[in-house]
C-alpha cells in the first residue's frame, strides 16, 4: 500500500471514528432514558444512591399525593464510606416526612449497595405483601439499567419508571455539563457489566 492509500485510508478511520462519536453523542441520553405511562400501583419505589439531592424523594412524595400508590419503600444501603452511621435508606425516609409523607405509608429496604441488590429485596417484598404493580423512582440516565434489572427480577409484576426532575442533568445535551458527562459514561460502563455479570442485556 502506497502512501497515498495509507493517508486515504487513515482518512476514510478518522471520518467514521467521528461519526461514531457523533452518533454517541447524540444518542447516549436518550437511550439510557426509558420511561412509560405510570398506572395505579400497589407501592412505589424510591431507589437509592441520589447523592444526598433528594430529587427521588420528592418525586416519590409527589407520586405518593397525587395517589399512584398508598405505599413509599426507600430503598438504599450504608454509607459508612460517608461517615454516616445510618443508611441512605433511612435518610430519604426522614427527607420524605419532613415533605410531609405519614410514617404509616413508608417501608424501609435497607442493606442494598447495587441496583441490583434493590431489584433482590423488592422482589422479597413484592412477594410478602402480593404486589402485582410498582413504580420505580430513579434518576433519568438510571432509568434502562432500573427498568431492565426490576423486569428481570419480577418478571410477573408490572413495572412503571418514574424520572426525578434533575436541574443538573439534560439528555439532550449531557456532554455540556461534568455531571452528565459522568452519569453517561458510568451508566454505559455499569450497563455492560450487568450483561456480563447478570445476563441483563441492555434491550430486550
Amino acid at each position: 500500500m502506497n502512501c497515498k492509500s495509507c493517508l486515504l485510508s487513515g482518512t476514510a478511520l478518522l471520518l467514521v471514528g467521528l461519526l461514531a462519536l457523533g452518533l454517541f453523542t447524540i444518542t447516549a441520553g436518550h437511550f439510557l432514558a426509558t420511561e412509560n405511562a405510570l398506572s395505579q400501583a400497589d407501592a412505589i419505589v424510591v431507589l437509592g444512591g441520589d447523592g444526598g439531592s433528594f430529587f427521588r424523594v420528592q418525586q416519590g412524595v409527589a407520586l405518593f399525593n397525587a395517589g399512584y400508590a398508598p405505599v413509599v419503600v426507600f430503598s438504599g444501603g450504608t454509607l459508612k464510606d460517608a461517615g454516616i452511621a445510618c443508611s441512605s435508606a433511612q435518610l430519604s425516609l426522614e427527607a420524605a416526612q419532613e415533605l410531609g409523607l405519614p410514617s404509616g405509608a413508608a417501608i424501609i429496604a435497607n442493606g442494598a449497595q447495587s441496583t441490583y441488590d434493590e431489584a433482590v429485596n423488592i422482589c422479597r417484598l413484592a412477594q410478602q405483601h402480593g404486589w402485582h404493580g410498582i413504580i420505580i423512582v430513579t434518576d433519568l440516565f438510571h432509568t434502562r439499567r432500573a427498568a431492565r434489572t426490576f423486569r428481570t427480577l419480577l418478571p410477573d409484576t408490572a413495572i412503571y419508571l418514574s424520572a426525578a426532575p434533575d436541574p443538573n442533568y439534560d439528555a439532550r445535551r449531557w456532554w455540556q455539563t461534568e455531571e452528565g458527562l459522568v452519569a453517561v459514561f458510568n451508566e454505559m460502563i455499569k450497563l455492560g457489566f450487568y450483561w456480563a455479570r447478570y445476563g441483563i442485556a441492555p434491550v430486550g
